[in-house]
């Protein structure tokens, strides 16, 4: 296992993962932007956030629990880095009901549905029922939340197993479960939904561990790259990133085998490239701005959708009839939150949490 990397690795991989939260964003406000689909393939994004979580993640903590970092210190780390935004989606979630509610009776749920929806939320506990078009209605972009801490978990659980061939052994496994699942589902378009939720985990599984897997292996490969250190790698790895969501493969069998390429060949690519290339000094504040935002963006975009879309119907404008343009501005709200949220909320509340985290660690 490797010793922390420099700096440039983050913003690189920052940068890439901000491009991939707008694209999920605008793929979901396709409606309010055009007759069709913008960016059609964004929905790879999560696999990609699922890569740069096993990434980042062994980088960040291997050495760590090594050294003797706890199970509970490392969950309760990750949830104060994950809840705070997380939270504050699903309340959003659960205002746009309530409003809707006094405004539209037509559509009314009941409370104690509402209520049912907030709990389970707040708990992060999937609502499987057929009833449901998501296994976070609140906050459906939640699952692969969900999902990754799940996989986290399992990182830290079986972490003193985890040797190569134990990793490759998992990643070649979830790659077959990947394959037979897409094959059936037509794309690897899956995991939101209680019916794909199995599938799921193949999906987190496959691309988190070959994550780790990259990071472990960094020091074998890394003087053969060389020549990635010279020249604008990473911005043409972020244009190979928009160039992978913006291609609509014709076809089941061209769907399956475009995502199951992106996710296993170009992706890890584009990671390595991200994790080896300098970060061109003047694009470095912008590349971590991209960062910050970038969780932000994919937890409150989808409430933050229903909330503004439902505010343009209660005062009669259809979004659907001033597309690009309401759709635009969505999507410009939306950043503005992301970034203002960031500064006066997740980032303030993660500090005091930290500080009283090392209060009782250090009380103990």
């Amino acid at each position: 296992m490797q010793p922390a990397a420099p700096r440039h690795v983050y913003l690189n991989l920052d940068a890439i993962r901000g491009v991939a939260a707008i694209s999920v964003m605008l793929y979901h406000f396709s409606p309010f932007l055009a007759d069709g689909k913008v960016l059609p393939s964004s929905y790879l994004a999560v696999d990609l956030f699922f890569l740069l979580s096993g990434f980042v993640i062994a980088h960040a903590y291997d050495r760590k629990i090594e050294n003797g970092m706890g199970f509970g210190t490392f969950l309760a780390i990750r949830l104060i880095r994950l809840y705070p935004l997380y939270l504050a989606g699903t309340l959003l979630g659960f205002f746009y009901l309530l409003v809707k509610n006094g405004l539209i009776p037509a559509e009314y749920m009941p409370l104690s549905e509402i209520g049912t929806q907030l709990t389970t939320g707040m708990l992060f506990i999937p609502l499987v029922g057929e009833a449901y078009h998501t296994i976070f209605p609140l906050n459906p972009a939640s699952w692969s939340l969900f999902f990754e801490l799940i996989v986290n978990i399992a990182y830290v659980a079986i972490f003193f197993l985890l040797s190569r061939r134990v990793l490759t052994g998992l990643i070649a496994v979830s790659l077959v479960l990947l394959i037979v699942a897409s094959v059936f589902a037509g794309t690897l378009d899956f995991g939101m939904t209680g019916k794909t939720i199995i599938s799921g985990l193949a999906r987190v599984s496959f691309s988190f561990f070959l994550g780790v897997l990259l990071c472990r292996s960094m020091a074998r490969y890394q003087d053969s790259l060389g020549f990635l250190r010279r020249g604008w790698w990473v911005e043409a790895a972020i244009l190979l990133t928009l160039a992978v969501f913006a291609i609509a493969p014709v076809g089941a069998a061209g769907r399956v085998a475009y995502d199951l390429a992106s996710i296993a060949i170009v992706f890890p690519v584009m990671v390595v490239t991200g994790a080896l290339a300098p970060t061109a000094p003047r694009l470095a504040g912008f590349y971590g701005w991209l960062g910050r935002i970038s969780y932000p963006i994919y937890i409150i975009h989808t409430p933050m959708l229903m909330i503004i879309a439902g505010a343009g119907k209660a005062v009669s404008v259809d979004p659907f009839a001033h597309h690009p343009w309401f759709g635009l501005l969505m999507a410009a709200a939306v950043i503005a939150i992301a970034d203002i949220a960031t500064r006066i909320y997740d980032e303030p509340l993660r500090r005091f949490l930290q500080r009283q985290m090392q209060r009782a660690r250090a009380v103990a």
